[in-house]
């Protein structure tokens, strides 16, 4: 944002911003589209949870450390940085 003296300001502004009715279709469409990816892979997250719960894949004493280990903020390490980091990168090159 720009200040021009005591009373006038100019807001920022997007680079390439589309303007008027193309903008709010697309806006829109994008919006639509990442909703529903969203909710597909919430479905996908929900339904592998219920599963997990009802064969007693889930290791509820181990969930618990790990939140344990958040909350007092000895649950990151440089060497968990450093796989996740590297899992990304491999993920996003694949």
């Amino acid at each position: 944002m720009n200040i021009w003296g005591v009373t006038s300001t100019q807001g920022s502004q997007g680079l390439n911003a589309l303007k008027g009715v193309e903008s709010a279709q697309s806006t829109q469409a994008a919006m639509q589209q990442g909703v529903a990816d969203v909710h597909d892979s919430v479905t996908l997250s929900v339904d592998a949870i219920r599963a997990a719960e009802s064969t007693g894949d889930i290791r509820f004493d181990r969930v618990n450390a790990i939140r344990a280990a958040i909350a007092d903020g000895s649950y990151e390490t440089p060497e968990k940085i450093d796989l996740a980091l590297d899992r990304l990168l491999d993920r996003l090159n694949g």
